[in-house]
């Protein structure tokens, strides 16, 4: 059983004030990081050994740091939790986003529970900046590269993507790029390919009629790296048609990357980037 405490604020349709998960005799501190981020639930699982509870108990409540579990016995027990979590849902919620005392926070109670929660409320905010500094205070190297990669992309679409990707949501991460206003079609086809989803690249390649010889090259440039030979019948064909042209290529990529910077603002990306 999971339970918020207190009033809730709304973290993509799942409740993300200061929440608890009731399961095999333990309590389980901020359970709804998986929408998030499922890598980081370990590090933001604080668990709470409550034998006494027995079978079978309910959480009727849930406020502040105080929460009263029902027994099977109808007996009604009172415990307590760390006062922190819900202290960090308060500086960061719908109506207040107060990132910097958020971190201050973490810094004064040095958990790293509490920055991987952190963590995972700015990447879903959006708040890059915040996200930088929790991750590096955990050493989630990898992540952290990946919000630096996030926070040169000059489109608001592009890094909202990229969000969605981060969050294994492909289908809405290409979604996004498409229904962008230009569409981001270079984005969504470079996405794919970067994900080795070869077919769906061409596939967006061709119905839109642009970069075809760019997802041809970056396959076999894919190709000749793993000593393996095209075995996708319509990458065949298309090789045998198509011209590629790799300098024609990598300045038609330089446009696309200076057109979303001229539209957006924000600094030239580097090539690696995009």
């Amino acid at each position: 059983m999971v339970l918020p405490a207190g009033k809730c604020c709304a973290l993509g349709g799942v409740p993300v004030a200061a929440t608890l998960a009731l399961a095999d005799g333990r309590l389980f501190g901020n359970p709804q990081v998986v929408w998030v981020d499922g890598d980081l639930l370990p590090n933001t699982r604080v668990e709470h050994d409550v034998p006494e509870f027995g079978k079978s108990p309910q959480i009727v409540s849930f406020f502040g740091t105080r929460i009263v579990v029902r027994r099977a016995d109808g007996s009604l027990l009172t415990t307590s939790v760390s006062p922190y979590p819900s202290m960090l849902f308060e500086f960061v919620n719908d109506n207040v986003q107060r990132w910097e005392d958020a971190v201050r926070l973490c810094r004064f109670v040095h958990s790293d529970s509490l920055w991987a929660t952190l963590a995972a409320m700015a990447v879903r905010g959006l708040h890059l900046d915040t996200a930088e500094i929790a991750l590096a205070a955990i050493d989630e190297v990898d992540k952290l590269h990946y919000i630096l990669y996030m926070k040169d992309i000059p489109s608001e679409k592009g890094r909202m993507a990229e969000l969605a990707l981060y969050r294994r949501d492909l289908e809405s991460a290409e979604q996004i790029l498409l229904h962008a206003s230009p569409p981001l079609t270079y984005r969504a086809i470079k996405m794919n390919v970067r994900l080795c989803r070869w077919e769906r690249a061409l596939e967006l390649a061709c119905q839109h009629s642009k970069h075809v010889d760019t997802v041809l090259w970056y396959r076999q440039k894919f190709l000749t790296a793993h000593e393996r030979t095209e075995t996708i019948q319509r990458f065949v064909k298309l090789n045998k048609e198509t011209d590629i042209n790799e300098d024609e290529i990598k300045a038609r990529k330089a446009k696309e990357k200076s057109d979303e910077v001229a539209r957006y603002g924000g600094g030239a990306p580097a090539e690696a980037k995009a």
